[in-house]
């Protein structure tokens, strides 16, 4: 089910399946339109949790403002999540929304069941930022096919065919104007995410994963977070995927939901 939640502040699009008792919310990442859309695939994904979990997914608030940080959307996740009644929840985060629910462990800590953090990092690194201005370029020149591409190459491995890729592609030459000021506020807000010094604060049992084929934010970096949490948190483990995969390594390694599913099994 897809549907919109309203807070004192702003709207935002939502999905929810599942019939579990425990609550789950996936952050996604950066992305060129809403995810919600694409519920029903992504609920495809997420099936071993149905019986469990109920899984919220999240798009981010609409109409992002002028210097949005990764704060403010940490605030705003949270705000959303409490507006759907939830008081606590296992937290699922890729590539930004990793980013997100990193802030979320350290400045709502009582929200925060478990973390899983997924092909992210504690701040944009120096490989990260040859991405981000890469697409915010093309996206400033109002370059979707360019962008969508660019995005393409940047997330998903060369070693594993992108399934209609062209086709896909081809599905962003309509963006509006309205399409390309969210995406670029996304990206504008994100660039002075640092949360180093504050991932130790982070007490709930966490997950990193990450792959040796991340071309956006690298393995070492899921390494970093990892370490980082540890010095405050045992209760925290880390994998790391072989090259093979790329940075949307949660869409193509086939055993990535289980490997999840099993560690917040345990929490």
């Amino acid at each position: 089910m897809v549907d919109t939640i309203k807070t004192k502040s702003f709207t935002a699009n939502y999905a929810v399946f599942g019939e579990g008792k425990k609550n789950f919310v996936i952050v996604p990442g950066l992305s060129l339109r809403p995810v919600t859309p694409l519920a029903g695939l992504i609920e495809e994904r997420y099936n071993i949790f149905k019986k469990e979990y109920t899984v919220y997914l999240l798009d981010r608030r609409l109409n992002a403002p002028d210097n949005y940080t990764s704060l403010d959307m940490a605030r705003d996740t949270a705000w959303t999540v409490k507006a759907l009644g939830i008081d606590n929840a296992y937290f699922f985060g890729s590539s930004q929304g990793g980013g997100i629910i990193q802030e979320i462990g350290i400045n709502y800590p009582d929200m925060v069941n478990a973390l899983v953090i997924a092909s992210s990092a504690a701040y944009i690194n120096d490989m990260s930022r040859v991405a981000f201005d890469e697409w915010v370029d093309l996206a400033e020149k109002r370059d979707a096919i360019g962008l969508a591409n660019s995005m393409t190459d940047y997330c998903y491995s060369k070693k594993l065919t992108f399934p209609n890729r062209e086709s896909y592609i081809k599905s962003y030459g309509n963006m509006t104007e309205e399409e390309f000021k969210q995406f670029l506020n996304l990206c504008y807000g994100f660039v002075s995410f640092d949360v180093r010094d504050r991932l130790k604060e982070i007490k709930a049992p966490t997950f990193v994963i990450g792959t040796e084929g991340d071309l956006v934010f690298g393995a070492d970096a899921s390494r970093e977070i990892y370490n980082k949490i540890r010095e405050g948190n045992s209760d925290c483990e880390l994998f790391i995927y072989d090259d093979t995969y790329g940075h949307c390594v949660y869409d193509e390694a086939p055993d990535y939901m289980e490997r999840v599913y099993e560690f917040l099994g345990k929490c």
